[in-house]
């Protein structure tokens, strides 16, 4: 199966292999196709001989992992063409991939070669369907083509492979996109794990490439599809035009990837006012004819729902529940489950790296995770979102209160809290701590973070509601451009109203695309630790624990300040912990703390660089005993 991408794609080895974006690589073990569908760009009559060599394919593999890809793609042409095929997804495997795909029309697979793919290490197969019934066969120009490809997927699925589906949006298929995920054979529909709508840009015949504009109702009928049927589709990110080329891009936003690269592509005017820049490359080549049509996207809302990654649900998923280990005082180590209890929030902090837009994980869903960390023993924290506007709230409190032998706590911007009666219920469901976020002294800094207006004096009052009602509280403040300044006053108005409070001191984290990647929001480290060298000297003077620095969400260890640093205590940063969000620059690989720290953040790095590290030196730093994990 020749792919509908653009040969305008960056490759690596000619025709025969592209750099995809992130760790995936795509190589292509050949250019002859078994079908000639109209769109094609890339299907070739012949091949030459020294390309198409198992060693030359391979070489091709190695210079993919060479350059960072973890994961392999293997394409072409039509790769089930080849009879080695199955020693080419082993090879592979061997020669350093984690996991190897196989893109395919599937019309030349039986259950003999679906067992060869499978036993030979391949787990997920990408099949070519640009229709159905006749549609098809008259799209690929292959008679009997589609009842082959049929056959060829079922082999695949019994064989034990996960399928997924390619299907090519361009003008000969539009009519196929209302009603495809429905009337796939039900065995089959059962089976797909998520579709992958290729837009090119480019098509063998001009006529067939649609704009961007000609395929949003198609595209919109697509998403509702996959609302009725549950399976995930996406806009595969080889071919997805920038989001702004869209007229009504909200209809059909799960669709869309969370960013839009493109080595040869050149920023237009309306990417000057567009939130989503920090994530795009502007418009390639063969979009700029659509320059006209450019409406940036300017709405938060918006913004965040262009993030999702594949579906709704595998959204919340991935966002439901998170699990971390950090040590105590005394250095032992404690797992705890942060538990989303709802993602939508009456805040709107532009740091946030929740998906506010999120519906609420299912109620019984969240008494699961709760029942299941009671019983591992790990304590309970419950989050959203803002977790307040959960009527279930109470109940969840209560519950995780039984199951769990550590204290309780809530996470909360406690806007809420404040309404007569609220935090009494807690308490009484048995709440004993809270971590409330308060970014800024002042409610002009406050509310302008949190965009939230008239919402500081809520969560003022609300904090003075759990301080009187003996709740544990630490005063949560997300340190970013805009609110720096602030810090020392911070930690005097703590001191004054809710003098049992620590302060919990955070950097804002630009870990995912949901967090704006620009200059104003994150700081240089260098510009902000003087106002956090002032606010430690303040609580020292004032007896208020200013706290956080030595967290995930905290600083990298060499810059904490030399007041705070308590390395002593610090356990050792388990393998994958960092949850790939992190690097460790250069300046990282002679430092004592390496196996304490977990580094900087990419997107800092991104935006900042190295300059600020200071490696700490072997002789700094006392040994700790205990190598378990922190957090």
């Amino acid at each position: 199966m020749a792919s509908a991408v653009d040969d305008s794609m960056p490759s690596t080895g000619g025709a025969h292999a592209r750099r995809a974006r992130g760790r995936l690589a795509l190589v292509r073990t050949h250019m002859r196709c078994s079908q000639a569908c109209r769109h094609c760009t890339l299907r070739s009559a012949t091949d030459d001989p020294r390309a198409i060599q198992a060693a030359a394919v391979l070489t091709r593999v190695d210079a993919a992992l060479a350059e960072g890809a973890t994961h392999v793609v293997l394409s072409g042409g039509e790769p089930t063409l080849r009879a080695d095929l199955p020693t080419l997804v082993r090879e592979t495997l061997a020669r350093g991939a984690r996991t190897v795909g196989l893109e395919t029309n599937a019309t030349s697979v039986d259950g003999g070669l679906a067992r060869a793919l499978y036993d030979a290490g391949l787990r997920t197969v990408r099949v070519h369907l640009p229709g159905l019934e006749t549609a098809y066969d008259e799209f690929t120009r292959d008679p009997g083509g589609y009842a082959r490809a049929l056959a060829g997927v079922r082999a695949l699925v019994e064989a034990g492979l996960e399928l997924e589906l390619a299907f090519p949006l361009v003008r000969s298929t539009r009519a196929s996109a209302s009603g495809l995920l429905e009337a796939l054979p039900t065995d089959v529909r059962a089976a797909v794990r998520a579709v992958h709508v290729v837009l090119p840009s480019r098509t063998l015949d001009p006529e067939e490439a649609l704009s961007p504009r000609e395929a949003e109702s198609s595209l919109a009928t697509l998403a509702a599809a996959s609302t009725r049927t549950t399976i995930p589709v996406r806009l595969a990110p080889e071919t997805a035009p920038a989001p702004c080329l869209f007229e009504a891009v909200s209809t059909f936003a799960t669709l869309v990837p969370s960013a839009h690269r493109h080595p040869q592509a050149t920023r237009i005017d309306a990417c000057a006012r567009c939130m989503l820049a920090s994530r795009c490359d502007g418009l390639p080549p063969d979009r700029a004819r659509h320059a006209g049509d450019a409406r940036p996207i300017v709405e938060d809302k918006l913004r965040r729902r262009l993030t999702l990654l594949t579906s709704v649900e595998a959204q919340i998923a991935r966002e439901f529940l998170s699990r971390d280990t950090y040590s105590d005082l005394d250095g032992r180590a404690v797992e705890e489950d942060t538990i989303r209890v709802n993602f939508h929030c009456n805040q709107a902090c532009s740091f946030c790296f929740v998906s506010t837009h999120l519906p609420p994980p299912e109620e019984m869903a969240v008494r699961g995770a709760i029942e299941d960390a009671g019983r591992a023993g790990r304590r309970i924290t419950l989050s959203g979102g803002e977790p307040t506007l959960n009527p279930a709230l109470v109940d969840f409190v209560a519950l995780a209160s039984r199951v769990s032998a550590h204290p309780v706590r809530i996470q909360t911007n406690a806007v809420r809290l404040g309404e007569p009666g609220r935090v009494d219920a807690l308490v009484r469901a048995g709440l004993a701590e809270a971590f409330v976020s308060l970014h800024g002294a002042t409610a002009e800094v406050c509310d302008a973070v949190t965009r939230a207006p008239g919402t500081f004096e809520k969560t003022l009052v609300g904090l003075d509601a759990l301080h009187a009602a003996g709740v544990a509280v630490i005063v949560n403040f997300v340190l970013c451009g805009r609110n720096a300044h602030e810090l020392p006053a911070c930690v005097r108005l703590v001191h004054t109203r809710w003098p049992s409070a620590s302060l919990n001191v955070s950097f804002v984290a630009p870990s995912t695309d949901l967090v704006p990647r620009t200059l104003d929001l994150v700081p240089r480290y260098g510009d902000v630790l003087p106002h956090v060298a002032t606010a430690i000297a303040l609580g020292e003077s004032l007896g208020v624990a200013v706290v956080g620095f030595e967290s995930m969400c905290g600083v990298p260890l060499c810059l904490v300040p030399d007041a705070m640093r308590r390395f002593d205590r610090l356990l050792a940063v388990p393998a994958g912990a960092d949850r790939g969000e992190f690097a460790k620059p250069p300046p990282c690989h002679g430092c004592a703390l390496s196996d304490r720290c977990y580094g900087v953040r990419v997107g800092y790095l991104e935006l900042h660089g190295d300059g600020d590290l200071r490696p700490v030196a072997h002789a700094d730093v006392p040994r700790c005993e205990d190598p378990a994990t922190h957090g």
